[in-house]
């Protein structure tokens, strides 16, 4: 599910608010990493209207606080804390009446305190004495100053015993301890946090089930469960710092707006009309912006604005699998001038609040020199708007289009991201240094692109995970005729997906969920079609952004003319920062080879596994990845295709992040880009 609001107690309880306002438990009994749930880890509802808040906070023994829009805090009391609905008295109280959604950050810290975080990176502390929803505060509710500097701070959660877990922007996980917790300044270690750990601001969220229990949630929705058995500032991890997955689905929306829709078709060409359905709970403005990543806006208006009215869709209860069903609010027919790229219909509520229906402008009978495609399966296949997603306990068999899909919001929420957000960082860059690329969708290839052998080159983009056996035949065909392929990007052509009637929703595992995912692999399909033997390199989970974080490549082959002009020399190293952290990492391909048997169904993993490269690959560079759960790195690699064309591969999720702030890399990519166009 999308959670917007989250927070964990110190039994591993788990409260969650969803992007249409239920508030759901969950709780992790074993704590141990193992992932034993109650309830199956089925959410149970035990609230609703929770969306009107701004942050809900976990103190101990049932006591959750919440901040609404008014800044006012709330006091609730769970009182059966199993999952079923048994609220204590007092609760839906206000115990202060304004000011708190001026802090950047409050917590917990047990016992009725709360910490809060100042914009300044002042650190405050509180008090809740009555803790049974009427005000009773120590110092009469005054907050008492006992730091300062906290403005480095990314995430913040409490772990018992006064510990704080902090994650950096630097992505340093440093424990601290305040040894008075009485709104005194008395903390261990002079105050100075100790560095425990690193890699954390991989996660979208982390949270504390204290005692030493640590959770992180990736951007991709998976759960991980990770335990500091020092607690004192050393470092002593369980499972030797290897995060436990234990979930999956727990995907970190953004602030809820009032406003939410989807549109369809998901593109269309000058003169071609797209329809947009909402559901708003208040009037809101639509301006349509063609979607950039940088200069400081999110894109760049195309049409005057106008304002949509209140009117509220109810959506069905598979929604996710059937699709909303709403009306259509207003449409789009595309005007002959706009360039190809992706936009959207930035859809601003009266509190400021944007959704952005995120669809792309096909070209019109002028075509740019390259093609690109936007990786729509993939954002379905995250998409967990209604309930579920392709990640979802369980999995979906049926994932529709015609849902709102918060995930492809090209805003920067300051988390890695692989979704629509990493496709524009390639997509900027090629406007900006005048390589003309048309946008179409996975759905697009799929039926067909009309003449795309006219295309200098098709550029794969990030994360282009589920592809259609017929998407497949296109490239097979389309290489066959001599045509280029970038592909930047990790984990790409991995898993089958097939679109469903007209389109507007896609089946997922075969449509047999029970079967789970690697039947569906390309490499395990009848006959096998390992993405290896097209892309040079194929994926493997080793090593994922949790076990190993992301590093440089190292030059192996600086001869190759596509590094003529960087200056390179084999073991130098590129990729060294980026959006997404450095450029090898998160998922990676490698193009080593594997020869399992005909007929096993292979797992994706070292030494399970199926494809050989083809004849000719050359590796360029390798990743320098820490070993985590095996030796994978990522591969940068090149072959000229037997009919004619290169294939230039970069193997890793990471690539896009780093390429959008690396000279050396954007280098590369041109001179990759150049031979294309030649």
């Amino acid at each position: 599910m999308s959670f917007f609001l989250l927070d964990c107690d110190e039994q591993s309880h788990f409260y969650a608010a969803t992007e249409t306002g239920l508030l759901v438990f969950y709780q992790d009994l074993a704590r141990n990493g193992t992932g034993v749930w109650a309830f199956g880890g089925a959410p149970k509802t035990i609230g609703s209207g929770w969306n009107g808040f701004r942050q809900i906070i976990c103190g101990d023994e049932g006591v959750i606080y919440a901040i609404d829009s008014a800044g006012r805090l709330l006091y609730y009391r769970d009182a059966a804390r199993n999952g079923s609905v048994a609220w204590a008295a007092g609760s839906e109280q206000v115990i202060s009446s304004g000011g708190w959604d001026s802090y950047a950050r409050v917590f917990s810290g047990g016992g009725g305190i709360l910490y809060a975080i100042a914009t300044n990176g002042d650190l405050f502390y509180y008090r809740d004495e009555a803790r049974n929803g009427t005000p009773g505060w120590s110092f009469g509710g005054a907050p008492q100053k006992i730091g300062n500097g906290w403005t480095t701070v990314r995430d913040v959660t409490y772990g018992g015993n006064g510990i704080i877990y902090v994650v950096g922007h630097d992505g340093g996980l440093y424990w601290y301890q305040d040894l008075a917790r009485n709104g005194t300044a008395k903390w261990a270690k002079t105050g100075a946090g100790e560095r425990i750990g690193w890699g954390w601001n991989s996660f979208a969220r982390i949270l504390s089930g204290q005692d030493g229990v640590l959770y992180g949630i990736t951007p991709d929705g998976f759960l991980m469960f990770y335990r500091d058995l020092a607690r004192d500032g050393t470092v002593n991890w369980a499972n030797n710092a290897k995060g436990q997955q234990i979930g999956t689905g727990w995907f970190i929306a953004p602030e809820a707006s009032d406003v939410q829709g989807y549109c369809w078709p998901l593109s269309g060409g000058p003169g071609e009309r797209i329809g947009f359905c909402t559901s708003a709970r208040s009037d809101y403005t639509v301006t349509y912006l063609r979607l950039q990543s940088t200069g400081g806006a999110v894109g760049t208006p195309t049409a005057p604005p106008f304002t949509g009215t209140t009117r509220i869709q109810s959506a069905p209860p598979e929604s996710w699998a059937d699709g909303c069903g709403w009306q259509e609010t207003f449409s789009l027919t595309i005007p002959d001038d706009w360039l190809s790229g992706l936009y959207s219909a930035q859809c601003v509520d009266r509190a400021g609040r944007a959704f952005h229906i995120v669809f792309a402008v096909k070209p019109g009978p002028r075509r740019a020199d390259f093609a690109v495609l936007a990786s729509v399966n993939t954002w379905n296949a995250y998409n967990d708007w209604g309930g579920q997603s392709h990640y979802s306990a369980g999995g979906a068999a049926r994932l529709s289009f015609l849902r709102p899909n918060p995930g492809t919001s090209p805003l920067d929420d300051g988390n890695v991201n692989h979704l629509t957000r990493a496709e524009l960082w390639l997509l900027s860059w090629l406007d900006e240094n005048n390589y003309r690329a048309d946008v179409y969708t996975d759905l697009d290839f799929h039926n067909g692109i009309p003449h795309i052998g006219e295309y200098n080159a098709l550029i794969l983009n990030t994360h282009p995970e589920y592809w259609s056996d017929r998407m497949r035949d296109q490239l097979d065909a389309y290489l066959a005729q001599g045509g280029n392929l970038l592909y930047l990007g990790g984990n790409g052509l991995f898993e089958r997906c097939t679109p469903l009637e007209d389109g507007s929703a896609e089946e997922f595992f075969g449509g047999n969920p029970s079967l789970g995912r690697d039947p569906n692999y390309f490499r395990n399909a009848n006959p096998p079609r390992p993405e290896r033997a097209v892309l040079g390199v194929g994926f493997l989970y080793n090593n994922y952004l949790t076990v190993s974080p992301p590093a440089p490549y190292r030059v192996t082959n600086a001869a190759h003319r596509f590094f003529k002009g960087t200056g390179l020399a084999n073991g130098d190293l590129i990729g060294k920062s980026g959006r997404n952290g450095a450029a090898s990492g998160w998922e990676m391909d490698t193009s080593d080879a594997a020869t399992a048997p005909a007929g096993q169904i292979v797992s994706a993993w070292e030494g399970n596994d199926r494809g050989a490269p083809p004849p000719g690959i050359e590796v360029l560079a390798l990743g320098t990845n820490t070993p985590g759960d095996g030796q994978l790195v990522a591969h940068m690699t090149h072959y000229q295709h037997s009919g004619g064309g290169l294939v230039f591969s970069v193997g890793s999720l990471c690539f896009t992040g780093s390429f959008a702030v690396d000279p050396i890399l954007q280098r590369i990519v041109a001179n990759v880009l150049d031979e294309c166009r030649a």
